[in-house]
């Protein structure tokens, strides 16, 4: 099992650790999956990086000599991970840098805008339109994003129309093919007979635009939306996207905690004894709450699907029921609370005694 990994390689146990450099290049080259050749395969390519990980590293190989894969698991993707990071840029120099496999070129993209907005708790319940101005750039107008003015343009003679020129580089592996874009015409193949007098040639124009958002019912202070391709336009390319940063105030009688709403509500002794139906804030108006007889201070009345909107369904509202005890009684009052206490029995709370006196 030991032997593994230098045959993967294709070196002997006794392999330098110049040949073990010089067989993983060779390896590497051959198998890499943007090699565009019959032999490119993933996994072997993987497996040849986890191999040249471990002999290359001298207390590694020690470990894998003596102990197999179990001496050197852990560390040994660790540095996989490392060693594929390292021979990325060598081969993506040789394969056609960023454009991948044998040259292709990725499609271009704008930049993406960002915009912040403050909304109410109200507005979050129910969601809300938000317009926002901002200076993005898109295809010129005037010549459609050509360059050109009356859309007049000729071949490109430094790329003869293709879009992309190519050079012949040296790297660590030898010779490689590098594709980019072509600079004379920025990629199109075109260039302007005249260059357009609004985008001077460029075929892209900056300006304020104002865009309208909707903002969905439920979303939640510090949330992030994104609007796709409303950022900047590339040309001949694909327009970045606009987000949006939503900051939600607090309220003034509610506290919000995920999709739920807590509210306190303050109900006199004798509501609190005999029951009563209360009012409670919302953020659709007002709601009311049934207050059960002998409720006790602190006691919470939970109002099912009355919280936010989510993805499950709406939350609930919880109401922390607050008693309040009159701190200065009238003459009258006083009376009754005598009476009241002189009518309290052992066991019995003092809410209970409140609503047998009273009743």
């Amino acid at each position: 099992m030991t032997k593994e990994y230098y045959e993967i390689l294709g070196v002997d146990e006794n392999a330098s650790q110049d040949e073990i450099k010089k067989a993983y290049r060779k390896k590497a080259k051959k198998y890499h999956p943007d090699s565009n050749k019959d032999t490119a395969d993933e996994e072997k390519f993987k497996k040849i990086n986890k191999a040249y990980d471990v002999l290359s590293d001298e207390d590694k190989r020690k470990k894998y000599d003596r102990f197999g894969k179990q001496g050197v698991e852990g560390s040994s993707s660790r540095g996989q991970r490392r060693a594929s990071a390292n021979f990325q840029d060598i081969f993506e120099q040789i394969f056609g840098g960023a454009g991948g496999r044998g040259g292709r070129r990725q499609s271009k993209r704008g930049g993406n805008l960002k915009v912040q907005t403050e909304i109410t708790l109200e507005e979050a319940y129910h969601g809300v339109e938000k317009s926002f101005k901002v200076q993005r750039k898109s295809e010129c107008p005037d010549c459609d994003g050509s360059g050109a003015e009356n859309g007049e343009t000729n071949t490109c003679s430094n790329c003869n129309g293709r879009g992309k020129v190519e050079e012949v580089r040296r790297t660590p592996l030898g010779r490689a093919r590098q594709v980019t874009e072509c600079p004379e015409c920025n990629g199109t193949g075109n260039i302007p007979e005249e260059k357009c007098s609004t985008c001077n040639g460029n075929g892209i124009t900056e300006k304020e635009e104002t865009i309208t958002v909707n903002i969905p019912e439920g979303v939640e202070d510090g949330q992030r939306l994104r609007v796709k391709g409303k950022g900047h336009t590339a040309r001949n390319g694909d327009s970045g996207d606009l987000y949006v940063f939503v900051s939600v105030k607090p309220h003034e009688s509610l506290e919000r905690r995920d999709s739920d709403l807590y509210t306190t509500v303050k109900i006199g002794v004798g509501d609190a004894a005999l029951g009563t139906e209360v009012q409670v804030p919302h953020p659709d108006g007002q709601i009311s709450i049934n207050v059960p007889e002998g409720t006790q201070p602190g006691q919470v009345m939970r109002a099912s699907g009355k919280g936010m909107p989510s993805g499950l369904g709406s939350g609930d509202l919880y109401a922390k029921i607050d008693v309040e005890i009159p701190e200065e009684l009238t003459e009258e009052q006083e009376e009754v609370m005598k009476q009241l206490r002189e009518t309290e029995v052992n066991e019995k709370n003092f809410f209970e005694s409140v609503k047998d006196f009273i009743s």
